[in-house]
C-alpha cells in the first residue's frame, strides 16, 4: 500500500492567527528593534493586533521613527504598521569639553590700558 503524506491542495498550510502568532510577530518585531544600531530604537513597544502592528514610545528623530517603521515592517505576517511614535528633541545635555563654561577663576584676564 503506497500512500502520500503530503497534504491535499485544499488543506490550507500557513499559521493561524491567533495568541502563538501574534506573540511571534511581537517578538520578532522587539527583536529587529534591539538590534538594530540605534539603542534609542530599543525603548519602543509595540502591539500586535489582527493583521497590524502598532509602534509606541518617543524618539529623537523623524529618521528614526522611519527606520523603525521599515525593520518592524519586514516580519512575516505583519501587513499594516501604525507608527504611533512620536518625535520629541533630546533633554539638553551638559556642555563638555571646551564648550563648557569657565569659571571666573579660570578664565584668562584681559587688561586695558585706560587713558
Amino acid at each position: 500500500m503506497t500512500g502520500s503524506v503530503c497534504p491535499s491542495p485544499e488543506i490550507d498550510v500557513r499559521p493561524a492567527r491567533g495568541p502563538c502568532s501574534r506573540t511571534r510577530i511581537s517578538i520578532e518585531a522587539l527583536r529587529r528593534l534591539r538590534r538594530s544600531g540605534y539603542l534609542a530604537l530599543r525603548d519602543i513597544s509595540c502591539d500586535v493586533d489582527g493583521d497590524g502592528l502598532s509602534l509606541h514610545g518617543r524618539l529623537p528623530s523623524y529618521y528614526r521613527k522611519q527606520v523603525a517603521q521599515a525593520l518592524v515592517a519586514e516580519v512575516e505576517g505583519v501587513d499594516r504598521v501604525v507608527n504611533m511614535i512620536k518625535v520629541s528633541a533630546p533633554p539638553r545635555r551638559m556642555p563638555t569639553g571646551h564648550d563648557r563654561p569657565s569659571r571666573a577663576g579660570d578664565a584668562p584676564s584681559i587688561r586695558r590700558n585706560l587713558p
